[in-house]
């Protein structure tokens, strides 16, 4: 996730939005999304509702890292899984977006 928080600005010139959806308790992502001073909304989903209609429940209780790249249309236009998912290239390029500077 803070991947996503430092690439935010460039996601959101291209247009996109993010949010981050965990099998956590509401107090426990509230708290979470303080500690990461997330711009982008961290939604609670403690029964497992969405994380079991996207296909990302784990049998261990929690979901697996995965981003999903939804277009205007509704529909998932990319699957990004694993280590992929926690590195916000990926999911700069499917939405768009301008990599940011290097040193």
């Amino acid at each position: 996730m803070s991947g996503l928080r430092d690439v935010h600005k460039q996601l959101a010139d291209a247009d996109a939005q993010v949010l981050g959806v965990s099998m956590d308790n509401l107090e426990t992502q509230t708290k979470f999304a303080e500690s990461l001073t997330s711009p982008f909304p961290l939604l609670a989903d403690p029964e497992g509702t969405a994380a079991k209609a996207y296909g990302v429940a784990n049998p261990a209780g929690y979901a697996n890292r995965v981003t999903f790249v939804i277009g205007k249309d509704g529909k998932i236009s990319q699957v990004i899984e694993g280590k992929d998912a926690i590195d916000p290239g990926a999911t700069l390029s499917a939405c768009g977006a301008a990599h940011p500077a290097g040193p």
